[in-house]
């Protein structure tokens, strides 16, 4: 059971969907309402905070964290999100300011 949990990522890309739809909508209504830029870091910091919660309680393997970025980056690429939009997305879920 062990190593096939291991390689179980049915739970983690079903999240990276629903993130990636998320993301969508959040960027529809960013623009719609006309947000000014700190709204929109706030509005952005929520959804990605969701993301480093998921990892936290499931404690995701680096092949499950693989499966879910991947799951990301293919919804917002059907979406039509602009490449450097998703990179820059998918690099604040990898890279994450340190505690002090």
């Amino acid at each position: 059971m062990g190593f096939m949990h291991w390689l179980d990522t049915t739970e983690s890309t079903a999240f990276g969907r629903i993130i990636a739809d998320d993301y969508g909508k959040l960027g529809r209504s960013v623009a719609v309402r006309g947000d000014d830029a700190a709204k929109r870091v706030k509005r952005f910091s929520k959804l990605t905070e969701r993301v480093h919660d998921f990892q936290r309680q499931k404690a995701l393997n680096f092949y499950q964290k693989a499966k879910m970025l991947s799951a990301i980056k293919e919804r917002l690429e059907e979406q039509s999100i602009d490449e450097d939009e998703i990179s820059a997305f998918l690099r604040s879920l990898l890279l994450r300011e340190v505690p002090r």
